[in-house]
């Protein structure tokens, strides 16, 4: 053991690769109740009698919670093991759902969202690291691919699956069928997860020497730049896609399904490429961002040419999570779960940056400036990404000797020794 391995790592074993299924299925569970707002603003609207930028808040606090439980999880946690901490989270999801399904008063849904988010910002914060120590370092990329493929899978269902209930059925059945899905999860976590100890805790004091890393401060401001552009132009996507494009309800519907498909295909893509090279497929990813982006932006009128910018930006967004975390990872070999944990919380505070200044924008401009503004912050990314160099030795050298470089999973001793 050394002492930039915060872990005791379990052997793998075949049983390893259920239990990260198990991770992933819980961060599926976490994203489909996250995002379930969005289909269900109209109807959450007219119960409460709230405004839908009220209404609003109830995604809103979720990630400033999630943003604050992040860093504070993992202190507060210490060298608790992680499997009771993943299910402690993953039943605190489904008291969240819970609260929301039966909340009589809109500010009872609320404090429904914010244990929610400290669910979410939790997770985050250890489902990673735990995920990569439960496999060989060679596959740590694949472990992180499965359990970000989770969020991009949740991502696809959420909304359609909400807008479908709430059409049809009383929305809060869709919090119902929400808190079912936590507590199933719950119970195959308990089934699969194996114990992942944990050696060295997270210190208050990590965070500040992470910050004072140059380089972990331009990945850090890099995540900044991707989330909060992205979201800038997400948010809008569909009244842009309605108003400028001419898109009709049936084809939107076909295309924001096709966009989700292609985000879980680019999330394993990402992971592949990041496995090799990891600046090197930040760089590619914040690349086809720009472009696409771009090109939505400048062809709004045009769906011919929309149509498949919009495909490539869901690739972008697919790749973009498990690229920059394996970058982070890569340079933060000593504080890992720390770096997880700020990560989370950057990515977070972006998610409400980004939809914040977007809508800022769009009030003073017109739609056409949310995508601007975010293909504006990730050229900015670009630059980012540059700026930081060649690939620091430390990469290179791992990419060399195939391993992963300098993983959560690739620090101190193998995960596959006695």
């Amino acid at each position: 053991m050394t002492l930039a391995d915060p872990y005791v790592a379990p052997t793998p074993t075949r049983g390893s690769w259920a239990a990260v299924v198990g991770i992933a299925l819980g961060a599926f569970a976490l994203v489909v109740t996250e995002f379930l707002p969005v289909g269900l603003l109209p109807d959450m609207t007219r119960e409460f009698g709230v405004s839908e930028g009220t209404a609003g808040l109830a995604i809103t606090a979720t990630a400033l919670l999630g943003a604050i439980a992040a860093p504070l999880t993992t202190i507060v946690i210490g060298r608790l093991d992680r499997r009771a901490v993943l299910l402690g989270l993953t039943g605190l999801l489904a008291v969240a759902g819970a609260i929301s399904a039966i909340a009589p008063q809109f500010a009872v849904l609320i404090v429904g969202r914010v244990l929610l988010g400290v669910a979410v910002g939790g997770f985050w914060a250890v489902s990673l690291t735990a995920a990569a120590k439960l496999v060989p370092h060679d596959r740590v990329h694949t472990a992180s691919s499965l359990v970000l493929g989770g969020i991009s899978v949740g991502a696809v269902v959420s909304v359609p699956a909400a807008s479908f209930i709430s059409a049809h059925y009383d929305w809060r059945i869709a919090y119902g069928a929400a808190t079912a899905l936590a507590v199933v999860v719950f119970l195959i976590q308990l089934v699969l997860l194996p114990r992942i100890p944990i050696d060295r805790a997270v210190a208050a004091d990590h965070f500040r020497q992470l910050l004072a890393m140059p380089k972990v401060r331009a990945i850090l401001l890099t995540v900044v730049l991707i989330v909060g552009g992205h979201y800038a132009g997400y948010t809008f996507i569909t009244p842009y896609l309605e108003q400028l494009t001419g898109l009709r309800t049936n084809s939107l519907s076909i295309l924001l399904l096709a966009y989700g498909v292609v985000t879980v295909v680019g999330t394993f893509i990402g992971g592949a490429m990041a496995a090799r090279h990891r600046q090197r497929a930040v760089l590619v990813t914040t690349g086809v961002f720009v472009v696409s982006m771009t090109t939505v932006a400048a062809f709004a009128h045009n769906a011919t040419v929309t149509t498949p910018a919009v495909l490539a930006w869901a690739l972008a967004i697919g790749m973009a999570p498990v690229c920059t975390q394996l970058w982070l990872y890569a340079n933060t070999t000593r504080f890992v779960e720390a770096a997880q944990a700020m990560n989370t919380g950057v990515f977070q505070l972006s998610i409400a940056l980004g939809s914040l200044l977007g809508a800022v924008t769009v009030d003073l401009v017109g739609l056409h400036s949310a995508m601007w503004f975010g293909a504006a912050a990730l050229a900015l990314a670009v630059l980012v990404v540059l700026a930081v160099g060649r690939v620091s030795p430390d990469d290179e050298s791992d990419r060399q000797h195939g391993t992963e470089a300098r993983s959560p999973a690739a620090t101190g001793e193998p995960a596959n020794s006695p």
